[in-house]
């Protein structure tokens, strides 16, 4: 007869704390919102440039973003006062 024997156990990686961060590279929140925002303005001016009819279109989408960035921004700050 074999007997098995048990397999070791790893440790439970520590209990974090409410605001400590996890380990690896941390980019904060309204950088990314703020590349984005960048990413689209650079396809905006491409597609203006290339084709100066689509104008319209962009100028609403740029209008419509703003503002979505806009009411983000305040939904995202309404905890904070």
């Amino acid at each position: 007869m074999t007997r098995l024997t048990p397999t070791p156990q790893h440790p439970a990686p520590p209990a974090r704390q409410p605001g400590e961060r996890r380990p690896g590279v941390f980019v904060p929140q309204h950088v990314l919102a703020a590349a984005c925002c960048l990413l689209a303005g650079a396809v905006a001016d491409l597609l203006v440039w290339l084709i100066p009819a689509v104008w319209p279109p962009v100028g609403a989408g740029i209008a419509v973003t703003g503002l979505a960035v806009a009411l983000y921004g305040l939904w995202h700050n309404r905890h904070r006062r």
